[in-house]
């Protein structure tokens, strides 16, 4: 009977220690996860104090959009004042000339601009056929 009782008595020894390994296993996790939870506190009160953000400031890449867009047709409208100066420059010398020459400059240049105006829309027509 005193074997019987040393080795039910062995068995609660071992059973014991397992479950000693055991709750030092979990107490260990349990540990781990209140670090990193300490730590991911940690960080989202920095990141709420910083005033981060993580996702990209949609308004500010639209202002920069337009100011690039305006500043490009800025550009070209510039360089378009420049060909129409060259081009009235053009139109005053050949009205000089034309006056030299006795002809009505008006008279040439009336329906100009309609003539443009009339085959654009032609164009048009035909694009629609």
């Amino acid at each position: 009977e005193k074997a019987k009782i040393e080795s039910e008595a062995n068995m609660y020894q071992n059973l014991a220690g397992k479950m000693e390994a055991d709750l030092r296993s979990l107490s260990d996790a349990y540990n781990s996860l209140e670090q990193s939870n300490l730590q991911l506190e940690n960080e989202v009160k920095a990141l709420r104090g910083e005033g981060v953000s993580t996702f990209p400031d949609v308004e500010a890449i639209k202002a920069e959009a337009r100011e690039e867009a305006l500043k490009e047709s800025e550009g070209e409208l510039n360089d378009l004042l420049v060909c129409l100066g060259q081009e009235q420059s053009k139109v005053d010398r050949l009205s000089a000339r034309l006056l030299e020459l006795g002809e009505d400059v008006d008279q040439l240049l009336e329906g100009i601009g309609d003539d443009a105006g009339a085959a654009e829309d032609g164009d048009d027509e035909e694009d629609a056929e």
